[in-house]
């Protein structure tokens, strides 16, 4: 009779095991993928729409947009997304701006990387319009706040150099006078191209009036304290408007900001 009671008791024990250990029916776990898809999608399209919505405000031309799969984990998921700007210099802090105003609760657009060139259009006002790529990830609860880096980056190097040239290019003047004046040149560097990538590694390519300009503007770079591992890769006297200058290529890392 013992050996009647223990039996049923393992074979019950056995059967509820069985039960509550079994997978989620089929239908079941189909309905709870589908609720975590369409939560990602639908906070995507929202951040998406945040962005675009800011940019249209603020007069920002977004020239493109690329919107990568999404990249699912258990609790949290990314979306890279490429974005294309044409736009003044006065306009870069603007943009990235919209970066930090959407990141909030769990949700953050870090831009990850960066890289401006000076297009051949200019403004009204003369400064060059310039063609900047942005690469940010939307991420859900990743842990990660937002990260200043890059955004410290651009407001230190804006203080000590720019992406308007220092040479003016010279006026066409009106039929039965000169055909064209002198072109106008100050004294310091300016830069035609930066890129910054994820690894927060930094190069710059500009132009100076002096060869003297370019270790100076090193120095100036690295008292912002936004910048370390400067260093003068390149540099070739060149022809910038008929006037003599020396081309150059830096490289270096941009540095974390002190609340990452």
């Amino acid at each position: 009779m013992k050996k009647f009671l223990c039996l049923l008791v393992l074979t019950t024990c056995f059967l509820a095991t069985d039960a509550f250990a079994a997978d989620l029916p089929a239908k079941d776990l189909e309905v709870l993928e589908k609720a975590h898809h369409d939560s990602a999608l639908t906070v995507t399209r929202l951040m998406v729409d945040l962005h675009l919505s800011y940019f249209e405000r603020n007069a920002v031309r977004l020239q493109d947009l690329r919107v990568s799969p999404i990249i699912r984990a258990e609790n949290h998921f990314e979306v890279p997304v490429e974005m294309g700007f044409s736009l003044t210099e006065n306009q870069i802090p603007l943009t990235l701006r919209g970066f930090e105003e959407s990141s909030g609760g769990k949700m953050t657009a870090t831009p990850r990387a960066i890289t401006i060139s000076v297009s051949a259009e200019s403004s009204a006002d003369g400064r060059p319009f310039l063609a900047m790529t942005i690469l940010t990830s939307f991420s859900s609860n990743t842990g990660n706040k937002y990260d200043n880096s890059l955004k410290n980056a651009i407001e230190a190097l804006s203080k000590t150099t720019s992406f308007s040239p220092l040479i003016r290019r010279a006026i066409v003047l009106p039929p039965g006078k000169k055909a064209e004046s002198t072109a106008t040149a100050g004294s310091g560097s300016w830069i035609t191209n930066m890129r910054i990538d994820s690894d927060k590694r930094l190069q710059i390519t500009g132009y100076a009036t002096d060869a003297l300009l370019v270790n100076q503007l090193c120095r100036e770079l690295e008292k912002t304290g936004a910048f370390s591992e400067l260093w003068l890769s390149n540099m070739t006297r060149n022809v910038y408007e008929k006037h003599p200058v020396m081309r150059f290529d830096i490289s270096g890392k941009i540095i974390s900001a002190p609340e990452n």
